[in-house]
């Protein structure tokens, strides 16, 4: 025990026996009781300090919430400690500019949609988080754009560190960058790694850190949110597992983490049938890339073919398709004091089967692929800040700056910088066409996204064509990441994207191949 609370305990231990001596002085013994509580509230005494002075009095502390105040948030607790309720939120504000109007001029087919420069409301999410009963935890966070939907609600029965369980919908244990909350990931948006993770599921899941440095995580989950059909929607699987010698061996400027996590789904999609130029296909993907930046979509896309519901834009078919996927990640991470190296790779198997209409002797298309994808990058606190102290349970949390934003004390919160470089290859594509013509999906599988596996506009439906053929991009980002205080932040990004086979992006008939993306993006962010 410091002086100071030596200190403070004899000072409210003689007040309250003087309370007590004097006899009918009940006003100077609340009095006391209201000393003893301040000093709880502030910290200088624990609660069980301060029961234990104030025994036989009537204390406030017994009693009265406790309001807490951290890095902007608020938390409500009850006196005890057992129950708590805190109010979230985030706020990310994009604007984005590319360079596909070099390409084409015509943009009126809504398939360049996303191409276009764009100011976009990114997230806007509000929720409440806490305990309850001592060992349980919870969290509930909703997004408000558009039509309101959950975006995490889950229980956690937390009494041991060792093993915890966890019921609702929550992050699949895959990918350091999908654990990683959006608030503190180090460029504006995640990579191509990240576009294979399970992400956000209703499942159950076990996990814990039996020694510091030490996690694990199983968990069992849905695909879709809703069945697709009573015979093919199964139950899917992931677990991750991290090691980080810095906090093993107790060093705490440092992090050397290392972790392997894979997943294995079987679900369906539902394909939609869709009018164009090449006439009405009838499909859905069951494997898709976007630049990371969230710039162009389906520069990789591979189509499974369904049964044809009706002519015209949107229709969903009566029938689903079949997905078969499954992947195996590595990740690692490396950062001293105020620089970081980390990288990510994975390698995924997808198989999709039309479902067809059941008829007897018909088949429908199968398409079977796998993915290479990984990422490096190098990130540089240049105010001084450490990575080390931003790392727990496996992942990476905020960055706290040494110095918050103030222009009247010539503040000007953290400074970061990184570079990134990342890459998706798809090969070992093989098509294997049905027998059942249109009505089992057979002629609308297709690939998209290279002209090594493309017969027309942006996309196939030759077997020759598809069968060994390869799709790939390379990507490059370089991050400005300006840190005001632990609630806001303004992020720059640049990123080239080089498609490793020029391809027409959009259904049109302009003939104007594609070879590179160019996007300048900048975000304002807050959250507490």
């Amino acid at each position: 025990m410091n002086f100071n609370k030596k200190l403070a305990v004899a000072v409210s231990g003689a007040v309250l026996l003087m309370a007590g001596l004097m006899a009918g002085q009940v006003a100077l013994a609340d009095s006391a009781t209201d000393i003893v509580d301040a000093l709880v509230m502030k910290g200088v005494l624990t609660e069980e300090e301060g029961r234990l002075i104030t025994k036989g009095h009537t204390s406030k502390t017994s009693v009265t919430p406790v309001v807490k105040e951290k890095d902007g948030a608020f938390t409500l607790e009850s006196a005890n400690g057992n129950n708590s309720i805190s109010l979230t939120g985030r706020m990310h504000l994009d604007y984005r500019h590319n360079n596909m109007d070099l390409y084409t001029s015509d943009f009126n087919d809504r398939d360049t949609a996303t191409g276009a420069d764009n100011i976009e409301l990114r997230r806007a999410r509000l929720g409440v988080k806490g305990k309850f009963a001592k060992d349980f935890n919870y969290e509930i966070v909703g997004n408000l754009p558009g039509t309101a939907t959950v975006d995490v609600a889950f229980v956690d029965y937390a009494k041991y560190s060792e093993v915890k369980l966890r019921l609702g919908r929550f992050k699949q244990p895959f990918n350091l960058e999908e654990l990683t909350s959006s608030n503190n990931i180090d460029f504006m948006e995640r990579s191509y790694v990240n576009q294979l993770a399970p992400a956000k599921k209703n499942g159950a899941m076990l996990f814990g850190e039996p020694k510091t440095g030490f996690t694990y995580a199983l968990s069992a989950y849905s695909m879709n949110d809703t069945e697709q059909d009573s015979k093919n929607d199964k139950m899917n699987f992931a677990g991750r597992s991290t090691l980080n010698f810095g906090e093993l061996f107790g060093n705490k400027t440092m992090v050397a983490h290392i972790g392997l996590s894979g997943f294995n789904a079987e679900y369906n999609v539902t394909p939609t049938t869709s009018s164009g130029s090449a006439g009405t296909t009838t499909n859905a993907s069951i494997l898709a890339f976007r630049t990371p930046g969230r710039g162009l979509s389906n520069i990789f896309a591979a189509q499974i073919g369904g049964s044809a519901a009706s002519s015209g834009q949107s229709f969903n078919s009566n029938s689903t398709a079949q997905v078969k996927s499954s992947a195996v990640g590595l990740e690692g991470a490396f950062a001293v004091n105020n620089i970081k190296v980390q990288g990510e790779y994975a390698r995924a198997g997808v198989k999709g089967s039309s479902g067809g209409t059941g008829t007897t002797g018909l088949t429908g298309d199968t398409l079977d692929l796998d993915a290479n994808v990984y990422y490096g990058e190098v990130m540089y606190l240049a105010t001084g800040e450490t990575y080390a102290g931003a790392y727990k349970g496996g992942a990476f949390g905020s960055i706290k700056p040494t110095n918050n934003f103030d222009l009247d004390k010539n503040q000007w919160g953290a400074w970061e910088f990184g570079l990134r470089a990342e890459k998706y290859t798809v090969d070992e594509i093989q098509h294997t066409p049905g027998t059942g013509g249109a009505t089992e999906g057979v002629g609308s599988t297709r690939i998209r996204g290279a002209t090594s596996c493309e017969s027309g506009a942006g996309s196939t439906t030759s077997t020759a064509l598809m069968n060994g053929c390869k799709a790939s991009s390379t990507t490059y980002t370089a991050g400005i990441k300006w840190i005001l205080n632990p609630n806001a932040m303004v992020k720059l990004n640049y990123s080239r994207t080089n498609f490793g086979y020029e391809w027409e992006h959009f259904d049109l008939d302009d003939k104007q191949r594609l070879n590179k993306e160019d996007i300048l993006m900048m975000r304002t962010q807050f959250a507490f």
